[in-house]
């Protein structure tokens, strides 16, 4: 895949730049603890990666028969993330972005909200390299939504032909591609089995693309 022949990249941020991962999952997995007494299955912490907070509280409680109050968790999700949170970027990720910061438009499109997106990127050293940010409170609907992806497109006044998406979810595979927009997952050692017709890269690797 050749880089220079799209106009503007579009970035997630959880788990593609930023290993945050990690920290959403332990800390909806306490406020599921807290809430209610149930201590997630390992296997449930891989099907967080693949979810939104609220959905998969109603998955938990369908399953194992819980009284979770899906808002709620997600309000003490958010406010763990506050205590246990440390931007931490995956390998190459910066360097990419300084490669192409300046020669081609760089968005960030985030399903979380910006009370979250805005000081993990400012912690991280982020900020600078974007020329726009949407995040899930510009959004009816989230990832695998295309809307996300295309506000950002619009944003950037570009074509969704000319515009390639990073990712490291499905979900937002999913997004770029019901947006018309080409996509390269990100192997960031993540549980997720990307589509066979989806090209595949590290950071590293993208670094000579």
């Amino acid at each position: 895949m050749k880089l220079l022949e799209f106009d503007a990249f579009i970035l997630d941020m959880d788990g593609t730049l930023i290993d945050s991962g990690k920290y959403h999952a332990r800390a909806f997995a306490d406020a599921v603890l807290e809430q209610s007494g149930y201590v997630l299955a390992p296997g449930e912490y891989d099907e967080f990666f693949a979810a939104h907070s609220i959905p998969f509280a109603r998955v938990l409680n369908d399953r194992h028969g819980l009284l979770l109050d899906p808002e709620e968790v997600l309000a003490q999700k958010r406010r763990r993330m506050k205590e246990i949170f440390v931007a931490e970027l995956f390998e190459g990720a910066r360097e990419f972005l300084e490669l192409w910061h300046g020669k081609k438009p760089l968005a960030l499109a985030s399903n979380s909200p910006l009370c979250f997106v805005q000081p993990a990127l400012e912690e991280a050293g982020l900020t600078e390299y974007f020329d726009c940010i949407t995040t899930a409170d510009e959004v009816e609907n989230r990832k695998p939504d295309p809307e996300m992806i295309e506000i950002t497109i619009q944003k950037l006044r570009g074509d969704p032909l000319n515009t390639l998406v990073f990712d490291d979810q499905l979900m937002g595979i999913d997004a770029a591609r019901a947006a018309g927009a080409h996509v390269v997952a990100i192997d960031n050692d993540q549980p997720v089995e990307f589509p066979p017709d989806v090209p595949v890269f590290t950071w590293r690797e993208l670094l000579s693309a």
